[in-house]
């Protein structure tokens, strides 16, 4: 009897742990179409659970304040962020760095809302032994490719980690300024710009 009640348990403590993914993942998914439709700041527990006909009470026990939903998000954010990174870099050598920017390029503007989300709050440091894992491995995918590409060249980065700040940062640069209509020309003008000054960019990092 104990032997078979042992297995029921398990499958049933699996299949709570799935529902509560589910739910984690409806809730994340319905703040970002609130964020998206009016803003963060619109995005409040109470909004969710109406958008979803849950009460308060239900989505408190999976998120205690917005603060950690919003945190949460910037990891789901980074997480595919990561994802599509590292699919970009596994492309031919002499097209990676490009890729790399177009994915970085395409997500921001799959996602506005997200994206703004994880670059413009308080409380996710980069660079510190508190920067989130999935920042940590989006920063080393990028950092990884960007060595390889080198390598390939006979070259090496002269600063590594310098490398990924600089590229990084005109990356996000770019794309801030696109999003934000301060570049002439528009969006299409803006990543023209931006994959037409990253080779000079990246070449200024290297050393023979």
């Amino acid at each position: 009897m104990t032997s078979k009640a042992q297995p029921e348990q398990s499958a049933s403590k699996k299949r709570r742990e799935r529902e509560r993914q589910e739910m984690r993942t409806r809730l994340l998914d319905a703040a970002r179409v609130i964020a998206s439709e009016e803003g963060w700041n619109a995005v409040t527990i109470r909004r969710i659970a109406g958008r979803l006909e849950y009460s308060a009470p239900i989505l408190y026990q999976h998120f205690s304040s917005k603060e950690e939903l919003l945190v949460e998000l910037m990891m789901v954010g980074f997480a595919e962020l990561a994802e599509r990174l590292r699919l970009a870099a596994e492309g031919l050598p002499e097209g990676r760095l490009v890729a790399m920017a177009e994915a970085y390029w395409a997500f921001a503007f799959a996602a506005p809302e997200l994206y703004q989300a994880m670059n413009g709050m308080d409380g996710v440091p980069f660079g510190t032994a508190e920067t989130p894992r999935e920042a940590k491995n989006a920063f080393r995918i990028f950092r990884i490719a960007l060595q390889g590409i080198a390598e390939e060249r006979g070259a090496e980065l002269a600063d590594p980690p310098g490398a990924v700040d600089t590229i990084w940062a005109f990356l996000h640069g770019c794309v801030s300024l696109a999003m934000a209509g301060r570049i002439a020309g528009g969006k299409e003008r803006s990543r023209t710009l931006m994959l037409t000054a990253l080779e000079p960019m990246f070449t200024a990092q290297l050393r023979d």
